[in-house]
């Protein structure tokens, strides 16, 4: 079970890496695409919604980055933390339901419970 925390430590590393890339992404390309329609609604509306779309993105993703890195460490805070953040990628289907889904099942594991609570 050993092995598999630490490809769900390096899942999470690289998701939450791409993550941020996404949120930057999502925040900059909607603000100044809706900056571009010089449609003064359209401004506002897209502006507001890329800038709450890249700070949950932002946020789920440096969640799971943090988590990831101390995952390696088998902190065992971590463990929920990550458990949470799979349970958000849940949605983006189908690499976060993938892994996602391959999080949960390993980091709710009988094996992996004992492991966690032994390294207090």
């Amino acid at each position: 079970m050993r092995t598999h925390i630490k490809v769900v430590a390096l899942v999470n590393l690289l998701y939450s890496a791409l993550g941020i890339l996404a949120a930057l992404g999502a925040l900059f390309g909607t603000v100044f695409g809706s900056l571009a329609t010089l449609n003064p609604v359209a401004m506002v509306v897209g502006s507001v919604v890329g800038v709450v779309m890249g700070i949950v993105i932002g946020a789920i993703s440096i969640f799971g980055l943090i988590a990831g890195l101390a995952l390696l460490n088998h902190q065992n805070w971590a463990r929920y933390v990550v458990l949470v953040v799979s349970a958000f990628r849940l949605f983006n289907w189908p690499w976060g339901t993938l892994f996602g889904g391959y999080s949960i099942w390993v980091l709710t594991h009988r094996e992996t419970k004992e492991l966690f609570a032994g390294a207090k």
